[in-house]
Formats: C-alpha cells, structure tokens, sequence
C-alpha cells in the first residue's frame, strides 16, 4: 500500500507538468479507462527529489512507476484487463476495466469521500479548498510537506500570476511554462442519451468532456466541478 501511495503521489506532481487524456466509460455495470499521458522531461528530472519515494531499480522512473501504479490496481482485485505501454518520448498509455467505480473508490480509501457520486443515471464530480481534505485521505502524499509547498492549501488565494512566479523560484526558469502548460481531458461515456450536463462539454448523445487546466488544480481558487445526467 505505501508504494501504491508513492506512485499515485508521484502521478499526482507529475500532473503539474502533463497532458493528460482519459477515456473513462460507464456501464451499466462496471465500465473502463484509458489514459494517454505525456510527461515533460523538467517535471521527470524534478521527481528526482522523490526518489526515495519510488521503487529503486535500473528501469526508467517514469516506467517503473506506470509498471508500478499498474501491478497496484491489479492487486487491488477492483480492476482487471490492466494494460500499459510506453510509447516513447515519456509518453504513455494506460488501460483497465472496473466492476464498479464507488468500490474502486472505496478501496483506494475514499469511503466516506463526497467528490463523486455516481448513480445509475447520472455522474457528478466536486472539489473545492474545503473537500480537499478528502483528497488528501484518498492519496495521503499529498499531505507530505514536499508536495504540499505546490498544493492549494499552502498556496489558497494565490493568483495565478504569483504562483508562477513562486514556481520559476522553486524550480526554474523553465517550470512556469511546464505549470501553464499542463492540462487534462476527461471523456465521459455513459450508458444512454445524455439530458443535461453542466461544467463539461456534450460532444456527442452518450459522451461529455471535462477539462481544466492543471493550475486550477494546484491553486482551487474555484471549485472544480461537472455533473451529467442521462437517460
């Protein structure tokens, strides 16, 4: 359990200096992902001050750590069908099955967590400064004081502007750009036609998209939010 922590905190800071797409399909029962992450070479070298937090060996850390986070889910008896690939150029692709996504969830320690719910007819995601603490019981390192000097409780009420600065400090010339430039886009398929949906974008009868910028994220100076409905 403390190297899967390590591996979701290590894909957590890595998220800062991403292009994250996710593909998550909803079932009747139970559904699948499929994630395409491509990782800046700046946010790989700063992960080396976490190196005592990944497992050791000769294999590339970035792949060690996808391996990693995939042998994990499989343990986890929640999820099956678990694939991954490195494409190269710290790029990678990640896929799996799930029987049901609240006992996933729960599993992974959000028990009593409120930033999903998911009905049989409709999905809906919320976090805001005051539920990141469920976040935090979800993936523990992020209450680790290394990582929180990125995070939105250490900077709450930050603007954008200085937080860039505050990264160009801590990290480099290059780590403002990296920061702005993260992203991720998450394509929801659902088992039916899609009535209403607000904070993400319908792009077809069953699917929607949400998307945010990885700032939003780290600062949370608004909620992050979307909710589907279908029928």
């Amino acid at each position: 359990m403390r190297r899967f922590i390590a591996l979701l905190a290590a894909a957590i800071l890595l998220l800062a200096g991403c292009q994250v797409t996710e593909d998550l399909s909803i079932a009747g029962e139970g559904g699948t992902s499929h994630t395409d992450i491509h990782v800046e070479q700046f946010f790989i070298d700063v992960l080396s001050d976490f190196a005592e937090f990944l497992p050791a060996g000769d294999e590339p850390m970035m792949d060690a750590a996808i391996r990693g986070y995939a042998s994990d889910l499989e343990k986890s008896g929640m999820v099956s069908g678990v694939e991954w690939e490195s494409l190269g150029d710290n790029s990678y692709t990640l896929s799996f099955s799930y029987a049901s996504l609240n006992d996933l969830l729960e599993t992974m320690g959000a028990e009593d967590q409120s930033l999903f719910a998911l009905t049989d007819h409709s999905l809906s995601f919320h976090l805001d400064i005051d539920s990141y603490p469920q976040l935090k019981s979800l993936v523990p390192f992020l209450s680790n004081p290394n990582f929180e000097v990125y995070g939105p409780e250490y900077n709450q009420g930050m603007s954008e502007a200085d937080y860039l600065d505050m990264i160009y400090f801590l990290l480099g010339e290059d780590g403002p750009d990296a920061v702005a430039n993260g992203s991720v886009s998450v394509r929801i398929s659902v088992p039916g036609t899609i009535v209403s949906a607000s904070g993400c974008e319908i792009v077809a009868d069953d699917a929607a998209i949400f998307s945010f910028p990885i700032i939003d994220f780290l600062l949370l100076n608004e909620p992050m939010a979307f909710s589907l409905e279908w029928e």
